[in-house]
């Protein structure tokens, strides 16, 4: 008896950071998975032989066809690298118009799966945090925020995700609150980036999940019940 196709995931941001992991767990799972990269030799180098790596690069919209041809579902996990000055130039061309540029390529591709995106607890919330964030990277989340509104307004099945501080921890070692309240962005509101993979992973094909923007932080104490009975209860954004 022959196997059921898994489906063809593009990974936007699979190079790096909590995309490389969810990159590497839908692989672990049986999904064809594609990587748009600038540089090909270094993303194969990385991920491996079992991984599609296509070149394209977010700032060049002309190169982002290629990436979402004949894909059954796109994550979108790239931004301007965190951790240093980012001129505001920079974050619109990428936290903004590259996303934008996705969703276009994206709707004139045919495309009819779902659009997974990851964002920021905190870009609805005024705090401390987020204030630096944006000096930092040059509004970074005013464009996000921006973007999301994209997102919702487009035809396309999505899922927003938004989530808290970033650790290199492992996952299913604390528990994880999904919620749809507007959280600041504060260091207590924390997770690590492998529970946020699977929360990519898991939400992806999700029935409830659809249309959806909700926030990943860990709870407290350990990790009880499933994704889906956590999925399960989440509300489709306001149409």
């Amino acid at each position: 008896m022959s196997k059921v196709r898994k489906s063809r995931v593009l990974v936007i941001g699979g190079t790096r950071g909590a995309g490389l992991l969810i990159a590497r767990l839908l692989h672990q799972r049986g999904y064809q998975v594609r990587v748009l990269a600038r540089n090909l030799a270094a993303a194969a180098a990385e991920l491996g032989h079992s991984f599609e790596v296509v070149a394209g690069d977010l700032t060049k919209p002309e190169t982002l066809p290629a990436a979402v041809a004949d894909v059954d579902h796109i994550i979108f996990t790239a931004g301007a690298p965190s951790g240093r000055y980012a001129p505001e130039r920079l974050v619109k061309a990428t936290d903004y118009q590259g996303v934008v540029d996705t969703l276009a390529a994206a709707r004139r591709a045919g495309f009819h799966g779902r659009f997974v995106y990851l964002n920021s607890i905190g870009i609805g919330t005024s705090s401390l945090a987020g204030t630096l964030i944006n000096l930092l990277k040059r509004n970074t989340l005013v464009w996000r925020r921006r973007v999301e509104d994209d997102i919702r307004a487009s035809d396309l099945d999505y899922t927003i995700i938004r989530v808290g501080f970033l650790l290199n921890r492992p996952a299913g070692g604390r528990a994880v609150v999904v919620g749809q309240d507007a959280l600041p962005l504060a260091p207590r509101n924390r997770i690590a980036r492998a529970d946020v993979a699977e929360a990519f992973v898991e939400a992806m094909e999700h029935p409830h999940a659809s249309r959806t923007t909700f926030e990943i932080v860990w709870g407290k104490g350990a990790r009880q019940g499933s994704w889906n009975s956590l999925l399960d209860r989440l509300r489709p954004d306001p149409r």
